[in-house]
């Protein structure tokens, strides 16, 4: 599935900053995101998702892929040990590690640009 998403300050409500934009798309998407990983870590199929839960996905995916990276180089048995169950692994690294490290992960990388761009709504 190709994902590409509209760009958070497109959900933005009026004076609304990005950080609380993704916090606010992240409380109402998170229990069906959550469902959606699920579905799809046992059947390899994406449910039908609206313009929210796919941006919020790409985040998830985002932060997944990251930890991915972590778990495959860390040698020091710090992250569980899933070989061979993919379904288990998918909803660990996209749902139960969203809630830490992944949301603070994003909230920061958030900051930074702001840091970078300013407040500029068409840039962050």
């Amino acid at each position: 599935m190709a994902l590409v998403p509209r760009p958070i300050a497109e959900f933005a409500q009026i004076g609304e900053k990005v950080d609380d934009t993704f916090k606010r798309l992240e409380k109402t998407t998170r229990e069906s995101l959550d469902e959606a990983v699920r579905e799809f870590a046992k059947t390899k199929t994406w449910p039908t998702l609206t313009d929210e839960q796919t941006l919020m996905l790409y985040f998830r995916l985002g932060s997944g892929v990251d930890l991915a990276v972590a778990v495959s180089t860390c040698t020091t048995g710090l992250f569980p040990t899933l070989e061979n169950r993919d379904s288990e692994m998918i909803q660990w690294a996209v749902n139960e590690a969203w809630e830490y490290p992944g949301i603070p992960h994003t909230l920061r990388s958030f900051s930074e640009r702001r840091r970078d761009f300013g407040n500029d709504p068409m840039r962050n």
